[in-house]
Formats: structure tokens, C-alpha cells, sequence
């Protein structure tokens, strides 16, 4: 809900709450004890603003829904001893105010997240109002309207509730998603980034292949194998790379190791945390492997997220089948 939306209906509901006052202080000069009646004006107002004001969350405080259940309860307490039986009006009238406010305040109790408060305030009223005056009193004191005021409040409460989860949800998507772009974004300018540098690391070696017009000694062709399928690695590789791996794949081919690399996706979905994980099996796995050939994918729409899969031709089985995820 928007600044203004939310104000507009802390408005509303406070003109509903200065509503009951207002009829209410019309009968003031009919109770006995006008000291008493506006103390309970004065409780009622406090506990109607504590709970509507300063508080952006749905859900308040459960203290402050606890002074509203205390000013809901005292409120009949107060205003009854005001207000004997035989001066009450048959047909009911605004001297039973406290009705409306008690109920008013459990009300705004339950939609904001604590119905158990609004249902327990609500019984005292009851409780209260019957005790004073008998069961004819349910229908001229307001009681019926409470209890129909209450169940709406709840009613609403459920309804705010699911939105606001639903709205919490959404939003934490959409961090999810940002972020992961912009980690996605990072490793794609990372890659490029060690592109660069290979490509510059690679210039020497280009020049003496050309000045040697391709006559190179047995060194510098070693040299640009391994710097050939480095650039293979960071192009095919993806996310698969790391600083690790790729000092361990470097060494492995060193060994006479074949080492493959294949990024088709499968980790685009993946955590951090779950990426470091994954990379440092895979450095264990190139680190262990002393001969033959050590391919390491990354598969899509699979239910794993990266295999590795070392063999030598003399053997019967792999070395090393690890799926990863």
C-alpha cells in the first residue's frame, strides 16, 4: 500500500473511532459519574491511536494489542458504573457507546494481525453487558453489531495478510532474480576480463611463431598447447572456471592429462554457494587424476548439476564419476 493509501485509511478508521466518541459524549450529562465516562473517552482515544499510528507493518506489536484488549475491557467496566439499569433508555441510545468502541478496538486488533486478543475482548464485552443488563440487552445495546464488526475485522485481517505474504514474496523473487543477474552480468565480465589477458599474455608467443614462421621449439609448442586449450577452457568452461581449477588443470596437462570442459547451462540456476562447492570437487577431482582423460560437464534440465567423469584406456571403469550438485 502506497504513503497515501495507507494514510487515507488510517483517516477513515479514526473517523469510524471519533465517530462513537462524539455520539457518545451527547448522553454525558445522563450517567452518574461524568468523571468516570470521560476517563473512558480519554482510555478509548489512546487505545485507538496507539494501535492505528506508528506502526508500518501489518501485524502490530503484541503489546500494544494487549493495552487495547485492557482499554476494551475496562471500558464497559467504567461506563457501567456510570450508568444504572433504570436510566438506561429501553430502545437503546449511545449511552452504551462503549459497545461500539470496545468492539471498535478489537476490531482493529484483529485485521492488524492478533485475533486471538480481538475474540477474547469481544467475549468480555459480552460477558459484561449481559451481567448489567440480561439478555434483552443483546439487541438494544449494540452487542450484535460488535460481534458482526469483529468477524468482518477477522475476515479482512485474513485477507491483508495473505496479500501482504504473497507481496513479501514477490519482492524477494524479484532480489533473487536482480541479484543473480548481476552475478551472471560480473562472470560474464570477469570472462572477458581473462580473455583479455590471455590474449595478451598469448602476444608473445604469437610473434616468435611468426618470426619462426611456425618453426618452434619443442618448448614453445608445449607452451602454446597448453595456452590454446586455456582459451578453450574459459570459452567452453564458463562458470565451470575457477583460479583453482584452472592451476590444476594446467598442472594435469603437465601430467599428460586430457582435460574438457563443457558449460551448457546447468549451472545457471545455481547459488554461490553452491557454484564454490562444486568447484572445489571438480579442482580435487583434476588434482587427483594422474593419467588418461578428465571431462568435466555441466548439463542441462538434468537432475544434477555438473558431472566429472575420469578413464584411462586400460582401465575397465572410470577413475572418478561424480555427480555434482
Amino acid at each position: 500500500m502506497s504513503k497515501y493509501g495507507r494514510w487515507a485509511l488510517i483517516a477513515l478508521v479514526m473517523a469510524f473511532v471519533i465517530n462513537h466518541l462524539v455520539l457518545g459524549l451527547f448522553w454525558l450529562p445522563t450517567y452518574t459519574q461524568q468523571q468516570t465516562v470521560l476517563l473512558a473517552f480519554g482510555l478509548y482515544i489512546f487505545a485507538a491511536a496507539l494501535t492505528m499510528l506508528g506502526t508500518k507493518k501489518l501485524r502490530i506489536p503484541t503489546w500494544k494489542a494487549l493495552v487495547s484488549l485492557a482499554v476494551a475491557v475496562l471500558l464497559p467496566y467504567l461506563v457501567l458504573q456510570a450508568l444504572p439499569l433504570s436510566s438506561s433508555q429501553p430502545n437503546g441510545s449511545y449511552q452504551t457507546w462503549f459497545v461500539a468502541g470496545s468492539s471498535t478496538l478489537m476490531a482493529i486488533a484483529t485485521a492488524r494481525g492478533h485475533a486471538i486478543i480481538g475474540w477474547i475482548g469481544l467475549i468480555s464485552l459480552w460477558v459484561q453487558v449481559i451481567m448489567w443488563g440480561g439478555a434483552p440487552v443483546i439487541t438494544t445495546s449494540g452487542l450484535i453489531g460488535a460481534l458482526l464488526l469483529v468477524a468482518a475485522s477477522y475476515a479482512i485481517g485474513r485477507g491483508l495478510t495473505t496479500t501482504d505474504l504473497q507481496t513479501q514474496a514477490y519482492l524477494d523473487q524479484a532480489v533473487t532474480t536482480t541479484t543473480r543477474a548481476a552475478q551472471l552480468t560480473a562472470s560474464r565480465t570477469e570472462r572477458q576480463r581473462l580473455l583479455k589477458s590471455l590474449m595478451l599474455t598469448a602476444l608473445p608467443l604469437l610473434e616468435r611463431i611468426e618470426s619462426s614462421k611456425g618453426n618452434l621449439r619443442d618448448a614453445d609448442r608445449a607452451e602454446a598447447e597448453l595456452l590454446a586449450a586455456r582459451l578453450s577452457d574459459e570459452i567452453k568452461g564458463r562458470v565451470l572456471m575457477s583460479d583453482g581449477i584452472r592451476v590444476a588443470t594446467r598442472e594435469a596437462r603437465r601430467r599428460g592429462v586430457t582435460v574438457n570442459f563443457l558449460d551448457n547451462g546447468g549451472l545457471a540456476n545455481a547459488t554461490p554457494e553452491q557454484i564454490d562447492a562444486i568447484q572445489q570437487s571438480i579442482e580435487q577431482a583434476i588434482s587427483a587424476t594422474n593419467s588418461g582423460e578428465i571431462n568435466v560437464r555441466a548439463p542441462k534440465n538434468q537432475s544434477y548439476l555438473v558431472s566429472v567423469i575420469a578413464t584411462r584406456p586400460e582401465a575397465d571403469a572410470p577413475d572418478i564419476w561424480l555427480r555434482l550438485s
